[in-house]
């Protein structure tokens, strides 16, 4: 099975950009690589939707990736990697709270910060900094509705014909 995701290189790390699908098999194969030491799972609301973002150095060499796969507000479930990195566990539980991106398979998804009976998950852009709903916010369309795909190569110019006017 071929991944749906881009790579590129940002500064001292290779980035790559993955369906949400794929996410899973992405984090096993690197840890099969010996992505040993997750540094953070952060979460960032895009606008258009969610980014769950996973940071990962390989000890031995001390090599970095980044991993990121974005999530629509209706649906925002990724597959949980605790089973592979325990240590994200907690990163996990609060990505959760804060943004209300689901981890399938997480052994205790719940509220780290807040109360259980909240309903709203606060660092969303749709709700100010009092916790209420913005009453004319609207997602942003998707930029790109597959940015894990490398985009095409850009065209050639044309080339000019010889002898143009006046020679």
């Amino acid at each position: 099975m071929e991944l749906r995701m881009k790579q590129e290189r940002l500064f001292d790390e290779d980035v790559y950009t993955v369906h949400p699908e794929d996410y899973r098999a992405l984090c096993e194969k690197l840890k099969a690589e010996g992505y040993d030491f997750p540094r953070a799972i952060s979460s960032v609301d895009m606008g258009y939707g969610l980014r769950v973002v996973l940071h990962l150095t390989r000890m031995s060499d001390l090599a970095k990736v980044e991993v990121r796969t974005d999530v629509p507000y209706d649906d925002p479930v990724v597959d949980s990697v605790t089973d592979l990195w325990p240590g994200v566990e907690w990163h996990e539980r609060e990505a959760y709270d804060l943004m209300g991106i689901r981890f399938r398979g997480h052994p205790d998804l719940r509220r780290l910060l807040l109360e259980e009976h909240w309903e709203i998950h606060p660092l969303q852009k749709r709700y100010d900094t009092g916790g209420y709903p913005l009453p004319d916010w609207q997602p942003k369309d998707w930029p790109d509705p597959a940015p894990w795909e490398e985009p095409p190569p850009p065209e050639e110019p044309e080339e000019k014909a010889e002898g143009g006017e006046g020679e």
